[in-house]
């Protein structure tokens, strides 16, 4: 599955950069951006290249996306402490069983059994 993974971004990122090469000239051209707000002059970016700009808008997206995941991924974290200590202790007590049980095929007689049984209850 490594090895899928592996050749899957090689070929996303081959034609990513057959998309760049073939717009080239778009990429290449400066833009300037601009904000007009009734209550503020306009206001207008320096010229940059396109190319810039859409790096600017990825990486601010994927903040964007990693931030809003992280209250996810915390509650996640939480979640699998949990259900991990849960599986601890019911490991403990299948093995306290296990050996309980063990030493109930063992007694001798059925009075051995009684005993164990009993003093089981009264644990409870």
């Amino acid at each position: 599955m490594k090895k899928v993974k592996i050749a899957f971004w090689v070929i996303v990122l081959f034609f990513a950069g057959v998309f760049v090469y073939q717009n080239k000239v778009f990429f290449m051209a400066k833009q300037s951006l601009s904000l007009n707000l009734p209550f503020l002059e306009v206001l207008h970016t320096p010229e940059l290249l396109n190319a810039i700009l859409f790096l600017v808008f990825l990486v601010s997206g994927f903040l964007i996306a990693y931030f809003f995941s992280l209250y996810e991924r915390f509650k996640s974290k939480k979640t699998i402490k949990s259900l991990n200590a849960t599986e601890a202790s019911q490991r403990e007590e299948l093995t306290a069983l296990k050996q309980e049980l063990e030493s109930l095929r063992r007694a001798p007689s059925g009075d051995a059994v009684k005993d164990e049984a009993h003093s089981t209850e009264q644990s409870v």
